[in-house]
């Protein structure tokens, strides 16, 4: 009795008392109208304006209703006819983000083109690092391949210790261009001392250290999570920081309000969480930690520490999945297929870097990440390293039910029909960059002209109504919707989704891939206000045109973050 009664008093007073005031309304602190607003919201539908207030959307609609929200302080903002669309993603499964500006500001550039001996090369690089005042010495000598030179090999660390005795130096390549992955770099003796990689060193950031007949370290390391993690360990704190602050000025230009940053290691998730302490981020950031192979049976004692799992943090930086058992192949350089290549992949890793994941170890990881509330994304290469993942993804399921945790296979190229029907079954999403356009021949090579065609088979995997997300840039977007190459050759015709289908893939897909989708990921009232003004109509311009688009301007939480020059939007 006493129960209802206090629930009449509470009513009494919300009808007649506090809860009955009149709650003044919003004013928007900026209209933007005269557009055309791509929502993609759950019709996808299209409006002319929208109202921010703070960092939210306030409301959207036509001209008329938008602009009967303002009051004098409102800023009108005449869109004059723009497309806007919400923010996109850009993708960084392991490193490649910060990698490549490791690579682009922190170098020195010391252009290898003619040279033909180590001596030549040597004596470059030692007249490029001649000035003083640097404490670690980065240098970026491009896509340079040991056949270019006589001796058929790269510099020793004995003789990169001719050029700077004292001071660390890091000589870093991405690679021939025609290799599917891996990085190098040479380090000489005061900059494996500085980074303590010594004879004891087996593991550098759970990958391997390779070592000489005397056990010492060559000064050759490979892999960029390993070549990053030097760079971070050895660079000035504020030198780290600015490269993020750039790679944010990067993304922002291309469109980018959110960076799906999983498989980082720990030191470059220490600068990022620094940057979001200053409150200098202008990028939404979900990153996850890189596992390594050779530390995926260490998975208990590394996530029993953290006491929290996937999706701890805020609006800007947030924990995502641990990168745990990436290729599942014994081999970076290799996919792990049903079927044989027709031939053998290039031989370019060298023997200390093999590394792998057995199916027991990563059966035994996902019953681990399951129990402590993290949820994977494993980087897989090829249909029989998906049979792997999905095998234990299916125990760890009969332990735990994985249906609404939304577990991730990120980076697969080969998905199989049935494969598709088991991801369905568990609630499982896909996460995938588009191809690099320019190893289409490659991949025809390697897997004969019929599989190459059904690589990254987006119909078939939203036609199995999965979840797909993935890299959402204009080229990203292009690729979808024509199945082109750089050539312009249609490539998997069968596999090209419409317009719509990848804005969302790129936008709201990516929202729900971190638990976000109430919040971002479209253009509706009460989310936060990130958005792209393009400079041409994405839904309407020939299909041709999409990998051309360009932001005229970004926003994130209602602030300008990018602007092209000239504009005034």
């Amino acid at each position: 009795m006493r129960i209802i009664l206090a629930m009449a008093v509470w009513f009494s007073i919300a009808e007649g008392g506090l809860f009955g005031q009149q709650i003044p309304a919003l004013v928007p602190d900026a209209i933007f109208h005269n557009g055309k607003i791509v929502t993609v919201d759950s019709a996808f539908s299209i409006q002319e304006a929208f109202a921010v207030e703070g960092d939210h959307f306030l409301a959207v609609g036509s001209n008329v209703k938008m602009r009967a929200l303002a009051d004098p302080s409102t800023r009108l903002i005449d869109l004059r006819g723009s497309t806007v669309i919400p923010g996109l993603t850009a993708m960084d499964p392991a490193n490649s983000q910060y990698w490549a500006v490791v690579s682009k500001f922190a170098g020195i550039k010391v252009d290898m083109n003619g040279v033909r001996s180590l001596a030549e090369m040597l004596n470059r690089i030692k007249q490029a690092t001649a000035k003083p005042g640097q404490s670690l010495l980065t240098v970026d000598i491009g896509y340079w391949d040991e056949s270019e030179v006589s001796e058929k090999r790269a510099p020793t660390r004995q003789e990169l210790d001719q050029i700077s005795p004292e001071r660390p130096l890091m000589i870093a390549t991405p690679g021939p261009a025609s290799h599917v992955s891996q990085s190098k770099a040479f380090l000489n003796t005061a900059a494996l001392k500085a980074a303590r990689i010594g004879r004891e060193t087996k593991l550098f950031n759970g990958y391997p250290i390779p070592k000489d007949a005397s056990g010492e370290p060559t000064g050759v390391i490979i892999n960029r999570a390993t070549i990053v993690g030097v760079y971070v360990k050895l660079a000035a704190e504020e030198e780290k920081k600015e490269l993020i602050l750039k790679l944010q000025q990067q993304q922002n230009a291309l469109g980018y309000t959110n960076l799906w940053a999983q498989g980082q290691i720990p030191d470059v998730m220490r600068v990022y969480s620094s940057v979001w302490r200053e409150g200098k981020l202008t990028i939404r950031v979900s990153m996850g930690l890189d596992i390594a192979p050779a530390e995926t049976n260490k998975l208990e004692e590394i996530l029993s520490f953290w006491g929290v799992g996937s999706g701890f943090g805020d609006q800007w930086l947030r924990l995502g999945s641990p990168g745990a058992g990436p290729f599942l192949d014994g081999d970076g350089a290799q996919l792990l297929l049903r079927e044989p290549p027709l031939e053998p992949y290039p031989n370019f890793v060298s023997p200390e870097s093999r590394w792998g994941t057995s199916a027991e170890i990563y059966r035994q990881a996902m019953f681990t990440m399951n129990r402590f509330g993290w949820r994977p994304a494993p980087k897989i290469s090829g249909d029989k390293a998906l049979d792997i993942a999905l095998d234990a993804y299916e125990a760890a399921d009969r332990q735990s039910s994985i249906r609404d945790k939304r577990w991730i296979v990120a980076s697969n190229y080969v998905v199989q029909p049935d494969q598709m029907k088991r991801m369905a079954q568990l609630g499982v999403l896909y996460c995938s960059s588009v191809p690099n356009l320019n190893w289409v021949d490659l991949y025809i090579r390697f897997w004969g002209q019929e599989r190459a065609q059904r690589a990254w088979p987006t119909r078939d995997l939203l036609d199995h109504h999965l979840i797909v997300s993935g890299g959402g840039g204009f080229e990203d977007i292009y690729f979808y919707v024509t199945r082109k190459t750089v050539d312009g050759k249609l490539w998997g015709a069968s596999q090209k989704i419409s317009r719509e289908e990848a804005l969302r893939i790129s936008t709201i897909n990516n929202a729900y891939m971190t638990f976000e989708e109430k919040v971002k990921g479209s253009i509706e009232s009460s989310k936060l206000a990130d958005f792209v003004i393009l400079d041409r109509d994405i839904l309407t311009v020939p299909e041709d045109e999409i990998r051309s688009i360009r932001p005229v301007a970004t926003y994130v939480g209602g602030r300008k973050v990018f602007s092209s020059k000239g504009s005034d939007l």
